[in-house]
This record gives C-alpha cells, sequence and structure tokens, in this order.
C-alpha cells in the first residue's frame, strides 16, 4: 500500500490554509510537509529528534480523514478530467490531420490518375507522329532519290542536246574534216 509519511499532521496543514482563505491543495500540502523530499531525506527526519515532534506519522489514504480524501479525490478528478480534455483535444487534432490527409491522398489519386491517361495519350501521339515522321523521311529521300534521277536525265538531255546542237551547226561533218 502507498503510505504518506508527514513530520506533521496533513489535516493540520490543511486547516491552516481554509484558515488563511487558500484552496488546500494536494500540491500546496506535500510542499508544506515536505513530502517532495526523497525516502532518504525521510528517514533522516525520523531520526531527529525535534522537540517532541520526532515522531513521523504512516499513514495509508483510506486512513486519513474525511476531508483530506476528498481534497485528494478532488485533485485527483481534475487531473483526470485535464489529462481527458488534453487526450480528446489530441485525439480531435489526430482525426482533423487524419481527414485532411485522406482528402489529399483522394485529390493526389485523382491528378495521378488524369496525369496518367494524359501520359498515356501523349505516347500514342508521340508513337503516331513518329510514324509520321518516318513516312515524311521516307517520302523526302523518295523525293529526293527522284530529283537525282531526274538531275542525271537532265544532265543526259543536256550532254544530247549540245551534241545534236553540234551537228545542226556543222552541216557537213565529214567534209572539214576530211579536206
Amino acid at each position: 500500500m502507498n503510505q504518506i509519511r508527514a513530520k506533521h499532521s496533513v489535516t493540520a496543514i490543511a486547516d491552516r490554509f481554509k484558515k488563511a482563505g487558500k484552496h488546500p491543495t494536494l500540491r500546496a500540502v506535500c510542499a508544506q510537509a515536505d513530502f517532495q523530499r526523497t525516502e532518504m531525506n525521510q528517514q533522516n527526519i525520523l531520526s531527529l529528534k525535534w522537540g517532541g515532534q520526532a515522531r513521523a506519522i504512516k499513514t495509508h489514504v483510506a486512513d486519513l480523514p474525511p476531508d483530506v480524501q476528498k481534497l485528494l479525490a478532488e485533485e485527483f478528478e481534475q487531473k483526470v478530467i485535464a489529462f481527458r480534455e488534453k487526450l480528446e483535444s489530441e485525439y480531435a487534432e489526430i482525426k482533423r490531420e487524419r481527414n485532411e490527409l485522406a482528402d489529399l491522398n483522394a485529390q493526389q489519386s485523382t491528378k495521378i490518375e488524369f496525369l496518367t491517361v494524359a501520359l498515356i495519350d501523349a505516347r500514342a501521339k508521340m508513337a503516331e507522329r513518329a510514324g509520321l515522321i518516318a513516312q515524311l523521311k521516307n517520302e523526302i529521300d523518295a523525293g529526293r532519290e527522284a530529283l537525282a534521277k531526274s538531275e542525271q536525265r537532265i544532265r543526259d538531255a543536256r550532254q544530247r542536246l549540245t551534241k545534236v546542237e553540234h551537228e545542226l551547226d556543222d552541216p557537213f561533218p565529214e567534209a572539214s574534216g576530211g579536206a
């Protein structure tokens, strides 16, 4: 069982607080009674002989007067209520953050789906354009080849034309060369 060791009577300390017009809190009573000292310091107090009050009183909470029990219960209840409010506040904050994250997740999922569809469309257009580019390159290559053949035919035709012009300019090619 938890025991409270006190040099002075807890009720006497609580009564002094009440007479002074102060609310006797557990912390204030404990501070007044030096309950915050370590076990070793409490044992040292027991060993001192201070004018007839050297005897320490060991008390179970159940053995305390009803006023002190009520005081302890009220303070405990206040701490429980404060702790519950803190936990409920933290829970509400966590729940709010969770909802915000769920909304953000849904938005991001929608964006990802949209971007995935856009990416698939872009890839299809790229493939279509790549095919068109390949077709145009083939047509350009065929056009260059046809142009090269046409240029060759033009050169051949010019050579024949030049040959024919020479033949026409010299109506008697045999007579001029044989004399």
